[in-house]
Order: C-alpha cells, then sequence, then structure tokens
C-alpha cells in the first residue's frame, strides 16, 4: 500500500511540475508580455514634452484628419487620426496614423484621436522623449512639443504604426 502511495505522489507531482514549466515558458516566451512589463516600469513624464489624455466625448462628430507634410505650414495644434483597422493591418504603412508626418510650432500641441476599435500608444521611439500612454477606442490624447526637432514615434503595442511629429 505504501508503494502505490508513493507512486501517486510520484506521477502527481511529475504532472504539476509539466504543467507548470510549460505554462511558464509559453508565458517567458511571449516578447509582448516583455515589452508591456518595460512600458509598465518607464516613467512618463519628460522634461520637453508635456502629454495630456482624455476621454473623447460622444457629442461630438468625428472631424478628418487634414493631410501635412514635411513641407506644410507649422500649426499650433494639429489632429492625428489613429486609423481604423490599424491594429491588425501590418501593411498599413504611412496610413497607420494620418496624417503621417505632422509640423507643429515650438510650444504646439498635437493630438491623437482613436478612431480605431483596439487602443493605440504614440510614444517617442527614442523612448523617452513622449508618450501618451494607452488611448482607448473613442478616446484622444495629447502632447504638447516645448522645443524644435523632429520626434518619430510608433505604437508600442502595434509597431508598424509609425508617424514623425516636426517642431519649427
Amino acid at each position: 500500500m505504501n508503494t502505490k502511495l508513493l507512486a501517486s505522489i510520484a506521477i502527481l507531482a511529475l504532472v504539476t511540475s509539466v504543467v507548470a514549466s510549460s505554462t511558464l515558458s509559453a508565458y517567458a516566451a511571449d516578447p509582448m508580455m516583455d515589452k508591456k512589463m518595460k512600458m509598465d516600469a518607464k516613467v512618463k513624464v519628460a522634461e520637453k514634452v508635456k502629454t495630456t489624455a482624455k476621454p473623447a466625448t460622444a457629442a461630438k462628430p468625428a472631424t478628418p484628419a487634414t493631410p501635412a507634410t514635411a513641407s506644410a505650414k507649422a500649426s499650433n495644434a494639429v489632429t492625428v487620426e489613429m486609423a481604423k483597422g490599424t491594429a491588425s493591418n501590418t501593411k498599413c504603412a504611412e496610413k497607420c496614423f494620418v496624417p503621417n508626418v505632422v509640423t507643429v510650432t515650438a510650444g504646439g500641441k498635437v493630438t491623437w484621436k482613436n478612431v480605431d476599435s483596439a487602443g493605440h500608444f504614440a510614444s517617442a521611439s527614442d523612448g523617452k522623449t513622449f508618450d501618451t500612454g494607452m488611448v482607448n477606442a473613442g478616446s484622444s490624447a495629447s502632447a504638447t512639443f516645448k522645443t524644435a526637432g523632429s520626434y518619430d514615434y510608433m505604437c508600442m503595442v502595434h509597431p508598424w504604426m509609425k508617424g514623425t511629429v516636426k517642431v519649427q
């Protein structure tokens, strides 16, 4: 009887260790989990850029974004749309953030409006200049750019989504 009991305990321990290690290795192999953990630990306050977020109001009708290019006249405020379907369309290229390149004056404000059904980020590619945090579907977030320069950015969870803010 003791032999059967010991054998049962050994089998139970073996099954438990196999299940635990396969579960842990699945999480350890997930690169998005690692990015999320790093992003959660990141400090979001930068000296050059002030970021604010606010929920979108349901009463306001959507205003289409106005295309801008690097040669366009700088504005004090610009709205960029996080386009519909970009979370699953890895080939959206310059149509992920519309317009893809915007130009603002120093002290100008860029507002990212999420018209997609998935949450997105607008985070500086250097990882420290600015970060809107998660912009949920139907919401918007803004950043004020105080220093002249060119700021490349991307969505942290959808890295094919890229854009540029030029500050004059």
